[in-house]
């Protein structure tokens, strides 16, 4: 990611730290559209793109922040055992399951709507 000027810079930064934070208490349990659910997922990479660009000191913060937001995104979601956007993406982009663990689960009612897209990872 470039360097951004550290106003728009923070700026980006509250506003997908709010998306995520939204996505964790409102749609993690609930979304049942698979678009809005990767429109969603994908503020979490972005935010993931921006950290390395920031101070050490905001970087910390951010980390703590993500650390309980993402904590409630896993308690209502479970893994499954492909990439939410497919293989072809998958691939493309180099998406993996270790750093890019927001494109491997899904909510409940997701699962229930995209009937025989995806299935759960056994543990």
């Amino acid at each position: 990611m470039k360097n951004k000027n550290p106003i728009n810079q923070q700026t980006e930064l509250n506003y997908l730290l709010e998306k995520w934070q939204q996505f964790a208490d409102v749609y993690a349990s609930s979304e049942q559209l698979i678009y809005e659910w990767l429109n969603d997922l994908d503020s979490r990479r972005l935010l993931d793109e921006l950290i390395p660009t920031l101070s050490f000191s905001d970087k910390e913060i951010v980390e703590q922040k993500l650390e309980i937001i993402d904590a409630i995104v896993k308690e209502k979601t479970f893994e499954i055992n492909e990439c939410v956007w497919g293989k072809k993406v998958e691939k493309k982009n180099n998406y993996n399951r270790k750093n890019n663990w927001y494109y491997y689960i899904l909510n409940q009612a997701l699962f229930d709507y995209e009937v025989n897209t995806y299935t759960k990872k056994i543990k």
